[in-house]
């Protein structure tokens, strides 16, 4: 019994220590980058959420043809472009200045299916500096940037 009141007592002092010191070198600056643990929690939590989310169900998606992709860029010049740039691959200086950074549209959301895409969209992401646009935007015109943030080449076209 004193064995195990001592172990008790032992992990108290620890997790008190390592609290101590965590709470003295954690930071909450947006300047600062976020360390490797609080990037692969965040990361994992915001592919199970989102992912559910688009399980969840969404509203049917609208055809994707030239005339939504049209009206998708127009929407993404007016709502997105001040964050990840006009062309969708090369974030702003207000982008790169968000923690996490605004992402290049080209490069690893490519990875999210349409239904995915269409929730961060429509509700936004929760401390990343991504807003919701479900209460200003109609649901064909998020289908529609979804359907422009597919249209976005990997990298820049030759000219």
């Amino acid at each position: 019994m004193r064995i195990l009141a001592l172990v008790i007592l032992i992990a108290i002092v620890v997790l008190g220590i390592g609290g101590w010191v965590f709470a003295h070198t954690w930071s909450i600056a947006a300047t600062n980058p976020p360390g490797t643990v609080e990037r692969i929690v965040a990361s994992h939590a915001k592919q199970y959420f989102v992912g559910r989310a688009a399980r969840a169900g969404v509203p049917a998606e609208t055809a994707n043809n030239a005339d939504s992709v049209s009206n998708g860029q127009t929407i993404y010049g007016a709502l997105c472009a001040g964050c990840h740039g006009y062309d969708g691959r090369t974030p702003t200086k207000q982008g790169r200045s968000m923690s996490p950074r605004a992402p290049s549209l080209a490069g690893g959301m490519q990875g999210w299916s349409n239904a995915e895409l269409f929730v961060i969209v429509r509700d936004g992401l929760r401390m990343t500096g991504m807003p919701g646009f479900g209460g200003t935007e109609r649901t064909e015109e998020i289908w529609d940037l979804v359907h422009y943030v597919r249209s976005i080449p990997a990298s820049a076209p030759r000219q």
